[in-house]
Formats: structure tokens, sequence, C-alpha cells
């Protein structure tokens, strides 16, 4: 009963549309966020998060808009659109995204109040459960904002997906997966959960939080969190605002004039990527992209064969465009401004306001793609060794793709009728 009268008052004080950063309300009642966390059991094991560059049905955003509709439309043309929304706004809501053009045969309305449009920080985390079945594990989110907290609950019932949850304070726009159980977040990961009994923030990586990393691997399956001090050092300490995992083997952190205040530790946490190996036991290969004026070019999103970059109208645009490029070759890279005139922040930028949805049903890989990439080479092989050598755990998807010769056992063979394919292509 308690609780309940608790989260009815606190809906009511925080009602209205909340900035990215803490109201003096939110600053004095952070204890509050404690009354959010639960526990499920965890999904089947085992676990695999999903990355973002991953195939995606679709887009979570909220209204009232966060975004331009003319983003809206772009995304409309190919994927589904799912706004949550008040019931009271919903015809308001429809009309804005109609009269702009966008294709609304490909929106879908989730009713749900919100306190904000940063669905990326506070919308639902994608697994594959062990039994290759998509699922939500949440979170409590890291502000005490009862109606952005159950986004998460609110899309897995809109889409009938089974619904966990960590007992876990985090945020999104704060976390990054290669979708093979390697995971980079800024210092607050760790800090933010009073399990982990620390508050050292300068550490690259930070020292280990045994509470955290448990939680990560049995309900996200990640085996490896990297967890650094914030090289931005701001208000809102995410890993989006400096860097962004573009595939399973690369990672684009932003870079500054030796003369910036954040030059040294922008550089010792591109260092420290630089220096750690992928899931397929190979060095990271780093981008860097120039951002003089602390420009949000590494706040982008990533939609299939899209990347949408958000753009200043600044010289420096260009240049952020061709490292998209180079380093997605086989993606169409496009820039946005923000809406309504308003410019984008180095702390709230595009990626902030927009959260990904994983295609559900989508199973398009061919035996022996076991790094999921729509590609069968080397760096297949070499993940199949590792998972023989029992340094690496395969999903049940993994190993049915691994087993080539279908005798129910991964070994020596398969390597074999693996290369042979490849010699053969």
């Amino acid at each position: 009963m308690y609780k309940s009268v608790l989260f009815m008052l606190l809906s009511f004080v925080v009602l209205s549309e909340l900035p990215q950063g803490l109201t003096d309300w939110e600053k004095n009642n952070m204890h509050l966020i404690n009354e959010m966390r639960f526990r499920t059991d965890p999904p089947p094991a085992p676990v695999r998060n999903v990355a973002e560059y991953e195939p995606m049905q679709g887009v979570l955003i909220r209204y009232p808009l966060g975004i331009s509709t003319s983003l809206i439309r772009e995304m409309a043309e190919d994927v589904k659109i799912y706004c949550l929304v008040s019931s009271g706004y919903q015809n308001s809501a429809y009309n804005s995204m109609n009269n702009a053009g966008v294709d609304m045969d490909n929106v879908e309305f989730i009713i749900g109040s919100t306190n904000s449009y940063w669905t990326r920080d506070y919308g639902p985390w994608w697994v594959v459960d062990g039994n290759g079945d998509y699922a939500i594990v949440d979170f409590a989110y890291n502000r005490p904002r009862p109606s952005d907290n159950q986004a998460p609950s609110k899309v897995a019932t809109h889409l009938n997906v089974p619904y966990y949850s960590a007992d876990l304070v985090a945020t999104g726009g704060n976390y990054m997966t290669d979708g093979f159980g390697i995971s980079a977040a800024a210092h607050i990961a760790y800090t933010e959960n009073d399990e982990c009994n620390t508050n050292n923030q300068s550490g690259i990586p930070l020292p280990p939080c045994a509470y955290v990393d448990d939680i990560m691997d049995d309900y996200y399956g990640i085996d490896t969190f990297h967890v650094v001090a914030d090289p931005n050092d701001e208000y809102i300490d995410h890993i989006d605002c400096w860097g962004k995992f573009l595939s399973p083997t690369k990672i684009l952190i932003r870079s500054v004039p030796t003369s910036h205040d954040q030059y040294s530790m922008i550089e010792q946490v591109a260092n420290y990527f630089e220096s750690q190996v992928t899931s397929e036991g190979l060095p990271w290969e780093v981008f860097r992209v120039y951002t003089p004026s602390d420009q949000p070019y590494t706040n982008s999103l990533i939609l299939n064969n899209k990347v949408f970059v958000p753009i200043m109208n600044s010289s420096w645009d260009d240049d952020a465009i061709e490292v998209y490029q180079e380093a997605l070759p086989n993606h169409e890279i496009l820039g946005f401004t923000s809406s309504g005139g308003s410019s984008w922040q180095s702390t709230d930028a595009l990626h902030c306001r927009v959260k990904g949805i994983p295609d559900i049903t989508y199973v398009p890989y061919e035996s022996g793609d076991v790094n999921l990439d729509e590609t069968i080479n080397i760096q297949d092989v070499i993940l199949v060794i590792n998972h023989i050598l029992g340094l690496l755990d395969f999903d049940n998807n993994q190993l049915s793709l691994a087993d080539l010769n279908d005798d129910s056992s991964i070994n020596i063979q398969d390597v074999i009728l693996l290369v042979n394919i490849i010699l053969d292509n």
C-alpha cells in the first residue's frame, strides 16, 4: 500500500516535461529510485545481449516529440515507428506526424504516459535467450521518474515478448554492447549502484564491481564489461556522448584538440580500447571523429543499413560523415539537424532520443555465420575454435550455426567444413 501511494504521489510530482538533468526535487529524492528496483529470475541461459547495429524492425520514440518529423519520416520509410503517448495526446501525435508526411501505416502507438523524450535512457534492453527467443530485460532508470521507468514493460506487453527485470540501476545512453558478450559504459554504471561501495571515478578501467558484473552476466550474457571514468567529465556521464560501438570489431571515439580540457582523458580512453580485444580475440579497430567544439557526432543511430548522424551546420560536419562512411562503407550515412530551430548538444543529441526495436522474427543467418554478420569468413572460424577450446560460450542459435555437419557436436570437423565453405566462396 505504501509503495502504491508513493508512486501515485511521485507520478503527480513529475507529471510535467522533465529535463535531461535532475530537477531540484529529483536531487532531493534520488532514494526513490530504489522503490523502482525489483528482480525476476533471469532469462533462460545462455543469454545474448542484442547490439544496436543488428537488424531492427522499429524505433521507439515518444510524444511530445524530441526529434524532428523529418527524421521520423525518413526512419518510417524502412521501419516501424513505435510511439509512446498518453491516451489524451494520441490524436495530436497522429496529426503531427501525418501532416509531416510520415507513412502512418508504419506507426504504432503504445499508450502510456512518459516524463521525458529520452527513450534511449529508459527504453528496453533486449536479449536473445537460450531458447532463441527475444526478450526484454529491464532495469531501474537512474531518475526517479516512474512513468519513464514503466516504458519497457509497456513495450513488452505491446509486442507480446517475455519481460524480465534485473535489480540494477542503469541508463541506456550509458551503455554499448557488441552483441557477443562485451559491453562498455562510463563509471556511473557502477557508482549509481550502492552495492558497489565505490566512489572511485578515476580509473580506466574502474575496479570491477562484482554485484553489477554478475547481473550483467546472468541477465544480459555480458562476460566483459568495460567501465571507465567518463572522459567528458560532464554532468550526464553517458558513453554515447563520446564513444560508440559500430560493429563487433569497430569502435568510434571522439577526438579534440590538444588544447581542449578533456584531451588527456579522451586519449586515455581511446588508448585503453585500442589495447583491448574483440569477442574474436583481435584488437578493436578504433575510429576517431573530430569534435573541436564538442560536437555530438558519436551520438548517432545505426538503423539497419542507414546511420543517422547529428550534425550542427558546422564546417566539421562533412568530416564526421566521412569517418562514418569509412568505418561503415556499406551503410548510407545521413546527417540531421535538431528540431525546432534548436541545436543538438554534446550531452543530448539524436541517439539519446530514440531506441531501436530488434526484428524479433529475424532469422537470416546461414550455417557457419556464427558471428551473425551475414558473411562467412575467418572470423567465424576463430569463434568456433575458441568455442571448442572452452574460451567462448555460444547461445543456442550460434550452436546450431556452428554445427555444420549436424551431429549435435562442435568439433574440428565443423572447422574443416567451415574452412571449405570459405575456400569455395
